[in-house]
This record gives C-alpha cells, sequence and structure tokens, in this order.
C-alpha cells in the first residue's frame, strides 16, 4: 500500500488523532486474524497442549514489542505465555572466535564473527530446553550478556501447565533446523516488517519512501534514546545490518504462517520531525552515508509532528520518545 503525502498532511494540520486511530485499528485487526487462527487450532484439543509462536523480521520491525503484546493478548484467552528472546541463545564469542580460526579464517576481533547466521545460535542447547519443557520439566532459559559475550543461568523460570504458549522472536526463528524434531502441539510461523511506502513530490518530481528506509529511521530514533548509539552509528552499520536481512531472514519469508504489517501511517510525520534535526548535526562524510540510505529530500513532501498520543498497546511505542 502506498500512503501519499497530501492525505497524511491533511490529518497531520487537522486531527493526527483520528489517522493514529484508524492505522492502530488496523493492527488491531491483524491480532484478531492471528488469534483466531490459534484458536482455531486449539478449539478441538481435549488434552493440555504447549504451542509456540516463532516471530521473525528485519531489523526495526517490532518483533519485540508484538511478542510480548501477543503474550498479553493470549494470556486473556487462558494460555499461559512466556516470551524467549532467540539472541539469549547466542553461543559465547570466545567460542565463536574458536570455531572460526579453526575453519580458516581470522576475524580481526570478536565483534568481527557473523552473528546473524544459525550456526551462531547453540541450537542443540535450545532444542534441550524446549523438550524438556514438553515432557513436563520446569526450565530457565539462559540470559545472554552482550558487553562481555558470555552466557548464563537465566533468572526466569518457565513453568508447565495445561494450556501454554511459548513466543520466541529473533532473526533465525523461523529456520526450520531450530525447531526440527521437537513435536509442539502446534506451530505457528510469524514474519513481522513494515511493508507499507510512502509517496509524494516536490517541484513536480515524485519520490517514494520504502519499507526498509523508515525501518532506518526507526531504528536510528530508537538507538540513539535507549541505546545511547548516535546517529552515526546506526549508519556504520546499516549496510551490514541489510546484507544480514537480505542473507538470512527475507528467505524466512517461505517458511511463515503468518505476514504481519507493522506500518503505521502517521508514523512518517513523527519519524521526519525527529530524524531531521539528527541528520542537521552530523558531519559531512556522515551526511553523505545518510543521503545513500534516504535523502532528506524525500521527507519534504511530508509534515512533521512533534507528539503522537499513542495507545498503550501501540506496536510503535518501541520507537517513540515522549
Amino acid at each position: 500500500m502506498f500512503y501519499e503525502a497530501k492525505h497524511v498532511n491533511k490529518f497531520v494540520q487537522g486531527d493526527i488523532g483520528e489517522l493514529v486511530y484508524f492505522s492502530e485499528a488496523r493492527i488491531r485487526l491483524q491480532f484478531e486474524m492471528l488469534l483466531g487462527e490459534i484458536h482455531v487450532a486449539d478449539v478441538n484439543c481435549h488434552e493440555s497442549l504447549t504451542d509456540i509462536v516463532l516471530v521473525t523480521g528485519p531489523s526495526s520491525s517490532g518483533k519485540t514489542t508484538f511478542s510480548n503484546l501477543l503474550a498479553e493478548k493470549l494470556s486473556l484467552d487462558g494460555y499461559n505465555c512466556s516470551v524467549i528472546s532467540l539472541d539469549d541463545y547466542y553461543h559465547e564469542r570466545d567460542f565463536l572466535e574458536a570455531r572460526a580460526i579453526s575453519e580458516g579464517k581470522k576475524p580481526k576481533d570478536k565483534l568481527d564473527l557473523d552473528f546473524e547466521t544459525i550456526e551462531a545460535f547453540d541450537v542443540e542447547k535450545f532444542k534441550e530446553d524446549m523438550s524438556s519443557y514438553l515432557e513436563g520439566n520446569v526450565i530457565r532459559p539462559p540470559s545472554y550478556d552482550f558487553n562481555t559475550g558470555t552466557r548464563k543461568k537465566g533468572k526466569k523460570e518457565i513453568v508447565p501447565t495445561e494450556k501454554d504458549m511459548i513466543i520466541v522472536e529473533g532473526i533465525q526463528s523461523l529456520n526450520p533446523l531450530l525447531t526440527a524434531g521437537i513435536n509442539f502441539h502446534r506451530m505457528f510461523r510469524v514474519y513481522i516488517s513494515p511493508f507499507d511506502f510512502y509517496s509524494g513530490s516536490v517541484h513536480g518530481e515524485s519520490f517514494s519512501i520504502s519499507p526498509k528506509q523508515i525501518r532506518f529511521m526507526r531504528r536510528s530514533i530508537r538507538d540513539c534514546a535507549r541505546r545511547n548509539a548516535p546517529l552515526d552509528v546506526t549508519i556504520g552499520m546499516w549496510s551490514a545490518v541489510r546484507s544480514g536481512e537480505e542473507k538470512y531472514i527475507k528467505p524466512m519469508k517461505q517458511y511463515a504462517d503468518f505476514f504481519f504489517n507493522s506500518s503505521h501511517e502517521y508514523e512518517i510525520a513523527y519519524l521526519k520531525e525527529k530524524i531531521l534535526p539528527m541528520y542537521e548535526g552530523l558531519d559531512e562524510e556522515n551526511k553523505l552515508a545518510f543521503d545513500r540510505i534516504i535523502s532528506p529530500d524525500v521527507l519534504a513532501p511530508f509534515y512533521g509532528i512533534q507528539k503522537l498520543d499513542l495507545p498503550a498497546d501501540s506496536i510503535f511505542r518501541e520507537f517513540y520518545q515522549d
């Protein structure tokens, strides 16, 4: 779907709350559709069951917020929900570095490693935990410390009940190798991403803004505010992020049972208002690098807005700063 600048601008000038309402209604409808599929799968099951929802998508699609919101909604339907980040099952960096060297590679340091391939994850440990849980045992998933690159025993216990739902989010969640041989009652595979485009024109020249450009702006704003990562850091990482998405995440679409569109029609006005001042603070080299990802000119047709009144359960809250 394409959102036109003149349509968005009409609401920015008038009642942006109305546009927020309709955009969030589309998101709620998608949740209802997904919940309906899950209910249909479980309606005739009269024994105890354990389902799993596997969630993946490219950077800044809203995977984490979506997974937690889904858990809240399923809990209201009587499921005992647990959200697991696949990132907690990363191999330790020392192990990955040693393995790379044994394979004839020469990483410059412990960060010069491929953290997005399935081999970067301890798949056997994940399977061991899931199989133990299905056997009725209490499990305690690990916790990964990204500062030290080490994995330790997690604090959260997951206790089996009569109606369980495990929600796993991560870049390799849909990879069949992750769940091969694990006998869940039902697996639901969700691919989440913004899929919609924006269009506008300046002085007769038409522009469009793609979902990957939206995700870049989302990530830049979020990481600067919440992860202490300035815009130049996000710019420097973006090429590698996109390469990993094309190599490891995009192919996972073929396994998805449900595609969730996390586009919010109103977000372009907010993203523009936040990203342009950040852009002005860059040096000339980083401005050129930014331009190669998204030119500020394509944002010119859109009016900006500083504040939004978002519902508490909005996926976009992951990228919004009051």
